[in-house]
């Protein structure tokens, strides 16, 4: 007699149901990967869950992520990403066995070790600690055998960029619509003009409110005036989701008037910035021949600190770490003065030196 249930019976439709459920529980794999979860040594239905294995991420990965999600935001998706690559259906007791699955992780597309793939281990190591299932003395035995790849320090003479070479970035930008490619370069203008990091920008454009730059001027007393050459906008009432609260961030953003209206154009556009759309390959037309976005900060300082004595009526002694200010590069109260009076002086370099910053930059029309 068959014993198998008949189609379209509860039976069926409880073993399809019971399949459904655990190919639910595989793990989503980030899109830059475009693969599923290597499938050797998978663990299914009870194994999956009672595993006793010291790593096992296949058991642990709902857990994990909440856990990184909460503990390092700015690197969930990534490390995420790559523990479904490299530790999903495996497991380890001892740090040969790790070893082994360690040695097995291929490198990056330029032959580099995959540096976030050794992280990401490492952090689910930590969160093993964190939670109780390994020991630290265990952990640090694991993490023994996970080569801890160090960036080199970029030298001096490669944080070089010109304004030139900004407006050469600006005059590459690709798109195929017109509103992504007005989005990208005022992103770009942003970066420069203020000196913040990107994902601060991003927000920004994301979170723009016409009305928090009359409250950040009434709030802390800065001139009326000002505003017909200068916008401030207080980034306090700019969400950074990827960031935990207590990081360092930019206070204050500080740009031209100018850009207020690509402001408002931008956030009628229904265009949304994320970090996977202004890499300098999807944003530019030929990404290879041009400099590390990241430099449009450092020319910002440069900039200032080189100007800011002979442009500025009386500045203050210490205009130099106001400017750090203005990029959140120091706290609240650098210079031993309280937030308010650094919110107004930085605010009042930054009045000053505008029209100098636009004539060398250049950039405001294209």
């Amino acid at each position: 007699m068959n014993s198998q249930p008949r189609r379209g019976s509860l039976a069926w439709e409880g073993a399809g149901l019971e399949m459904r459920t655990f190919e639910e529980r595989r793990p989503h794999i980030d899109a830059m990967t475009k693969s599923e979860p290597e499938t050797q040594d998978v663990f299914t239905g009870k194994a999956l869950i009672d595993s006793t294995a010291k790593i096992h991420y296949g058991r642990d990965r709902e857990e994990y992520a909440k856990w990184i999600q909460r503990e390092s935001p700015s690197s969930a998706r990534i490390y995420i990403s790559k523990l479904n690559r490299y530790l999903w259906g495996k497991k380890a007791n001892t740090p040969e066995e790790l070893r082994r699955i360690v040695e097995s992780i291929s490198p990056t597309k330029n032959g580099f070790p995959d540096r976030h793939a050794y992280l990401a281990i490492r952090s689910y190591i930590n969160f093993l600690v964190a939670t109780g299932r390994i020991r630290k003395s265990e952990a640090i035995d694991f993490k023994a055998v996970i080569p801890n790849i160090k960036t080199k320090a970029r030298p001096e003479s490669a944080k070089v960029i010109s304004a030139e070479d900004i407006r050469e970035i600006l005059k590459d930008v690709k798109a195929s619509k017109p509103e992504v490619v007005h989005a990208r370069k005022l992103y770009l203008k942003l970066l420069a003009f203020t000196g913040l990091r990107a994902d601060e920008v991003r927000e920004l454009m994301n979170q723009f409110d016409l009305r928090v730059i009359d409250d950040t001027f009434k709030a802390f007393g800065i001139p009326e005036e000002w505003k017909e050459k200068i916008a401030v906008y207080d980034m306090e009432r700019v969400k950074l989701p990827h960031r935990k609260h207590q990081t360092k961030r930019g206070y204050i953003a500080v740009f031209p008037v100018e850009l207020v209206e690509d402001l408002k154009r931008f956030k009628a556009s229904g265009y949304r910035m994320r970090k996977d759309n202004t890499y300098k390959r999807t944003m530019l037309e030929h990404p290879e021949q041009h400099k590390d976005l990241a430099l449009f900060r450092k020319f910002f300082q440069n900039f200032m600190n080189d100007n800011v004595m002979s442009t500025v009526p009386n500045p203050p002694a210490d205009a130099m770490h106001l400017i750090e200010f203005l990029q959140g590069r120091a706290p609240k109260n650098v210079g031993g003065r309280n937030y308010r009076w650094n919110v107004q002086n930085a605010a009042r370099i930054y009045y000053y030196m505008v029209d100098k910053l636009e004539k060398e930059l250049g950039i405001l029309e294209l």
